[in-house]
């Protein structure tokens, strides 16, 4: 569906242009105004009566009669429009789905859990902490900027201490390793990782989606293991995806060079900047694809980004920001959506953008999202 401006259907309406989606899409506008926002005075809506008439203004003995009819839908409609446009000035139409909404859900910030080698935890995110932890010759600590970082001494630990960093759904978080190597966790994600790196591989898991620029040591190669994937690499900057609900695992390399690997079956291949490597538990071989790296990078520079995506798809991105539920009342709708939208606003905007693009829609309660078509 494409995007209407109220004022560019009402002036259709008065020429006597309107297409019959136009107008369908104009009347179902009205419907779903609510009449709670109506705060004009008897004068302002005695004016706008009498422009409607003046814009209405043929020879009325030549008007058909369903041309009567709609002329009286213009003078409610443009009522309505009186009233948004003094809210709104030359703005485009607010979607039912902000109208509707009698609550909304906020976006997701900077918090995290740290779960230390002897199993305790802590809370991470704003005010910063200062200091954390030790572990081993490893001191912790978060910054005011709200990043976790390990600076080790020159003493080599005795033992290897595991460390684990989760984010919950509607949080992010950074991470400095203690080799240099930077970590952004999206939300919904973890990295378990040694406090210190020892021996000859520096080696970490994760799950969900993480963005790594690793730090070059040609002794000691960097090992990630996403699921059925491993990923080695010396030094470079690549994206993961390994979300447990989705059907693929996929690395994106956006500079160096990385060897991916089925764990399954041990099939490997190399990829280089501007491409993927894909796995799944139903296909035993590593797929290479092209990638768009700002689509890549998207949600670690603070906005979404879909190209001709599904609302399957699209939903499962905004629950896992803004810890919401989703329930779909069909699993039928075909529609592709595409737009870039900042992870800095409330939902309900969200979704009012993607109402405007096609054929879906939106209902916001208390615990979850309801989408229909």
């Amino acid at each position: 569906m494409p995007e209407y401006k109220i004022n560019d259907l009402l002036k259709k309406f008065r020429q006597g242009t309107i297409l019959p989606e136009e107008q369908a899409f104009l009347e179902t506008w009205y419907l779903n105004w609510n009449s709670d926002n109506q705060h004009f005075t008897e004068d302002e809506i005695n004016a706008a009566k009498s422009k409607v008439w003046l814009s209405l203004n043929s020879p009325v003995h030549r008007l058909k009669p369903w041309y009567w009819l709609s002329a009286v839908a213009g003078i409610l409609l443009f009522i309505i429009v009186f009233w948004f446009y003094k809210e709104r000035v030359d703005s485009p139409r607010t979607n039912l789905v902000v109208q509707r909404a009698r609550t909304d859900f906020k976006p997701g910030g900077n918090k995290a859990i740290l779960t230390l080698a002897n199993g305790e935890e802590v809370s991470l995110g704003n005010p910063a902490k200062g200091d954390v932890a030790s572990q081993g010759t490893v001191q912790v600590t978060e910054t005011e900027t709200g990043k976790l970082v390990y600076k080790g001494r020159k003493e080599i630990s005795e033992a290897v201490m595991i460390n684990k960093l989760t984010t919950p759904r509607g949080g992010e978080y950074q991470l400095v390793l203690s080799d240099g190597t930077k970590v952004w966790l999206n939300a919904a994600s973890s990295i378990s990782f040694p406090a210190a790196f020892e021996g000859n591989y520096r080696k970490v898991s994760i799950t969900g989606e993480v963005y790594f620029e690793v730090a070059h040591d040609k002794k000691k190669p960097f090992l990630v293991t996403a699921r059925e994937q491993e990923i080695s690499v010396l030094g470079t900057h690549f994206n993961i995806s390994a979300y447990q609900d989705d059907e693929f695992v996929t690395t994106s390399l956006i500079s160096g060079a990385v060897r991916v690997t089925n764990l399954k079956t041990k099939v490997e291949k190399s990829i280089r900047p501007g491409q993927s490597a894909t796995t799944s538990s139903a296909n035993d071989d590593v797929l290479i694809h092209a990638i768009d790296r700002d689509e890549i990078l998207s949600w670690k520079n603070g906005y979404f980004q879909f190209d001709n995506q599904n609302v399957y798809s699209i939903m499962k991105v905004l629950s896992r920001w803004y810890n919401v539920d989703v329930q779909f009342l069909s699993d039928k709708n075909t529609e592709h959506f595409g737009g870039t939208f900042s992870r800095g606003k409330q939902l309900s905007e969200i979704l009012a953008n993607l109402e405007k693009l096609g054929n879906v829609h939106f209902t916001i309660t208390p615990k979850k999202v309801i989408v229909t078509d």
